[in-house]
């Protein structure tokens, strides 16, 4: 039976960035579709790879980024559109993805282990709902799921109209712990996920705003 969240992990394109030039942005390359369990667990798992270690960038000027979603069945012009904000001086990472799944991704140029991005994965038009995949804890389970040697630790899970957002850290072996939120949703016949994460060593009260800030940002609507 299809699994409705066959999808390529996305806290896992993280893995794949490197401290290079912004000018010639690493290519982050996601694996086939993998089960529900392993939806997030590689994704968190590849997300405490370890990057470039310097000094996150502040909020003070921003950028908006926007990506449309979703296709009409009339003439195939986008439904939707997701935007969020992140410091004017964050740069765009390049990231393969297959299966019609979009990537847009931005990190602190001093430290790309502080970074969000946004995932957007089609889905059969029979899960149209976020109630499709189950309630907050379903889903928890889903973000947070068992697996040997990995150990997380929930900080707050919050349901409110169409998402579901988690905030938890990540500690996997021989890895440094990281803290991150992941925003869960359903719209136009997709799955929008939206991550913002840094290292726990990084994690000052300066970033937990920034994280804020950014995670506050993060909307979607009409295209």
């Amino acid at each position: 039976m299809w699994n409705p969240i066959r999808v390529a992990v996305t806290i896992a394109v993280a893995r794949a960035l490197s401290p290079r030039s912004p000018a010639a942005p690493p290519s982050a390359s996601l694996g086939p579709a993998i089960g529900r369990k392993g939806f997030f667990v590689g994704a968190a798992a590849a997300a405490a790879s370890s990057l470039s270690g310097a000094a996150p960038a502040s909020a003070a000027e921003t950028q908006s980024i926007k990506t449309k979603f979703g296709t009409s069945t009339g003439d195939g012009s986008p439904l939707s559109s997701a935007t969020f904000s992140v410091p004017e001086s964050w740069v765009r990472l390049n990231g393969d993805v297959a299966g019609g799944r979009q990537l847009v991704l931005f990190a602190d140029p001093g430290n790309s282990d502080t970074n969000a991005f946004i995932l957007i994965t089609p889905i059969r038009g029979d899960y149209t709902s976020l109630g499709s995949f189950g309630n907050l804890e379903t889903v928890q389970e889903t973000v947070m799921p068992p697996a040997d040697g990995i150990e997380y630790n929930l900080v707050s899970a919050a349901a409110s109209t169409g998402k579901y957002t988690y905030e938890y850290k990540i500690q996997v072996p021989n890895q440094p712990k990281r803290h991150l939120t992941t925003i869960f949703m359903v719209q136009s016949d997709c799955i929008v996920t939206f991550n913002v994460q840094a290292k726990e060593e990084d994690y000052t009260p300066a970033v937990a705003s920034l994280s804020k800030t950014i995670v506050d940002s993060f909307k979607t609507g009409k295209a």
